[in-house]
């Protein structure tokens, strides 16, 4: 079980990497934030003041003067990489008539370290009802969570976790050719480059069955289109259609007609241990290669999942299970791989 102390040594061990990144950019003079990060720290303030705090900017580019409000509690916060006594003078001058009269308390959350004196403009402090007190750091931050009741604690302790890494991403400090140690291209998936076989043994195997000879260029077209279709697809996704192959139900399907195979819905459910079935099905379906049919249950039975080879190609959908099985080529290699130099 998940303690108190488990939690507060998370959420302040975070805070403290939060602010070595921020005293390295400071140092490089990068002070600009971005919405991903106020956003993160609208969500930390929220927990540990109970607010309901909006981001500013959200509605109105550059807000002067203030990050994030809640009309409601007349809270109003600017979010600065470096709370300097410039900044803070700077942040009061701008704040508006329209909220001014809107918050009552104003708060400057600098994510540096705090400095040991500052000299604010009196009459600007006196305006608004601001001292000193209401200059935050993340160790302010750090230590306003400890003070939190357990349920409250454990949501904190939640944002950090889920959210920490991105905004850590998003202090990252850029290299002397302005390449950041973290890329959102290295992110995504490498698609795989389909291999596809001219058609001819898929023809023979075709003419062996039927008697007749399909049309070669036709099979050739339909491979060339499978093996694009098969690389947009996501890895996990190939392969979770290669094992839909690979467990698909012997016999007829009471709901799936000629080049169809297909699975119990119900059966598919509790043996995939992935976390998004939803995701897998979906992509499928969108992608031609699945139908769910008999979701309300009927006359017919139980729902089934039917795929298929979505194609113009009536031998392909129909004889590419029975080539794959004949051949020995496995579901995995083809589907998974995109592999269809055998064909």
């Amino acid at each position: 079980m998940l303690t108190r102390g488990y939690f507060i040594g998370e959420i302040v061990d975070e805070m403290a990497n939060l602010a070595g990144q921020v005293r390295m950019r400071n140092a490089l003079h990068l002070f600009d934030l971005t919405v991903a990060t106020e956003n993160f720290f609208r969500d930390f303030l929220n927990i540990v003041l109970g607010a309901s705090l909006k981001n500013l900017n959200a509605e109105r580019s550059n807000e002067p003067g203030l990050d994030l409000g809640d009309e409601s509690m007349a809270i109003g916060i600017q979010v600065t990489s470096s709370a300097t006594t410039a900044k803070v003078n700077h942040t009061l001058e701008k704040i508006t008539a329209d909220q001014a009269s809107k918050y009552k308390r104003f708060i400057v959350l600098g994510l540096n370290k705090r400095q040991q004196k500052y000299v604010i403009d009196q009459p600007l402090a006196t305006k608004y009802s601001f001292t000193t007190d209401e200059i935050w750091d993340l160790d302010t931050l750090a230590r306003k969570a400890i003070d939190l009741q357990i349920d409250d604690l454990q949501a904190l302790f939640n944002l950090v976790r889920s959210n920490s890494a991105r905004v850590r991403i998003e202090l990252e400090v850029p290299d002397e050719n302005g390449m950041y140690p973290t890329s959102g291209y290295e992110m995504w998936e490498q698609r795989v480059k389909p291999k596809v076989g001219d058609g001819a043994a898929f023809s023979r195997f075709v003419e062996e069955r039927s008697g007749d000879a399909p049309d070669g260029e036709l099979i050739q077209k339909a491979l060339n289109k499978l093996g694009k279709d098969l690389a947009r697809l996501p890895r996990l996704t190939r392969e979770f259609l290669a094992m839909l192959y690979e467990r698909r139900e012997r016999g007829r399907s009471r709901r799936f007609g000629d080049g169809w195979e297909h699975l119990l819905l119900s059966k598919v459910q509790r043996e995939y241990r992935g976390d998004d079935l939803e995701g897998e099905l979906e992509i499928l379906r969108h992608a031609g290669f699945l139908e769910v049919n008999g979701e309300d249950k009927d006359e017919l039975g139980a729902p089934e999942i039917g795929i298929t080879i979505p194609t113009k190609s009536d031998e392909l959908q129909i004889d590419f299970v029975c080539f794959v099985d004949e051949m020995k080529l496995g579901f995995r290699n083809v589907i998974g791989s995109a592999n269809l130099s055998a064909f």
